[in-house]
């Protein structure tokens, strides 16, 4: 009598810092997903509010760890090491997966990576609902395009091949909101990627994320791509590719600047951008409506 072998294991990781009005609802997604062999590791990244007692309420179907708080790309990895997975995937803690999320993705995972496309829930500001109207998706050799477009994958939509998360040695754990980025940009420089095109997922956009702080985004976006540009594939590039490159980065920086009213340092952004590559019309047009004031779209690339 044949027997099927049981379906790879995903391993859901979920770092939390004071998160408690959010957490539950994003555990309850983690458990609830139809895709039938998962487990959950909530890493407690130091959290001094009542976050340890909301965890307490999912008894033994969750595995809590318990850090001094170092940061959540620190977290992460913390939680990677300990799963016992085939697949990680990641879902931050104020964020929602939809039930059929980890199955829908596993259905395709033909390649080491595989993320899917978002709602936007919260305080969207002139974001679209759904997030690829804004930022399209990309599927195959992804390694130039998260380069010259910028982030367009989405941190708690991603499913990655534990062996290969490994070999790329994690999270780079002095950044935070951009550690996603650089450690996308490392696996794509060897690895192909598949994007899921529903919106499986219900990220929340709100006063507290980490995106918000426009200077700490704009200092993580050029470490990113100054670590990117050294990678072997990346250092083959023309050096127009690589201005190319740069100028997209400060041009998100300027953007995230303007949209926080901070005029100032939008114009510092955009004049370095200007400086890499003045030949790009968004960059602009992003230059004419800082001086002339106008209803304001998302660049590609813009997290």
């Amino acid at each position: 009598m044949s027997h099927e072998s049981p379906r790879p294991r995903v391993s859901v990781v979920i770092p939390v810092f004071n998160a408690e009005q959010f957490l539950k609802e994003a555990v309850e997604s983690a458990l609830g997903q139809t895709y039938p062999n998962i487990e959950v590791i909530v890493v407690d990244d130091g959290s001094t509010d009542n976050t340890p007692h909301v965890l307490e309420t999912f008894s033994e179907s969750v595995r809590v760890v318990r850090t001094a708080n170092g940061g959540v790309a620190r977290a992460r990895n913390v939680g990677a090491a300990l799963a016992t997975g085939d697949w990680i995937a990641f879902l931050d803690a104020d964020d929602v997966w939809l039930p059929t999320k980890v199955e829908e993705q596993m259905s395709v995972a033909t390649v080491p990576l595989v993320y899917t496309d978002r709602f936007n829930i919260g305080e969207l500001g002139i974001l679209p609902v759904i997030q690829s109207d804004v930022n399209p998706l990309k599927d195959g050799d992804i390694f130039v395009p998260l380069l010259a477009r910028g982030n367009f994958i989405t941190m708690s939509s991603v499913l990655v091949r534990g062996d290969v998360f490994k070999e790329a040695g994690g999270f780079f754990e002095p950044l935070s909101a951009a550690a996603d980025w650089d450690l996308w940009i490392r696996i794509a420089e060897r690895h192909t990627a598949i994007a899921c095109r529903r919106p499986l997922l219900r990220y929340r956009i709100h006063g507290g994320a980490m995106s918000r702080n426009h200077r700490g985004m704009a200092a993580e976006r050029q470490l990113v791509v100054d670590r990117a540009l050294s990678l072997p594939r990346a250092r083959a590039f023309g050096p127009v590719l690589q201005r190319q490159i740069r100028s997209r980065a400060l041009l998100t920086s300027g953007w995230d600047a303007a949209q926080a009213g901070a005029k100032r340092d939008a114009a510092i952004e955009y004049g370095k951008a200007l400086l890499q590559w003045p030949f790009d019309r968004e960059l602009v047009k992003e230059v004419l409506r800082l001086l002339v004031p106008q209803n304001q779209s998302a660049p590609a690339g813009h997290r």
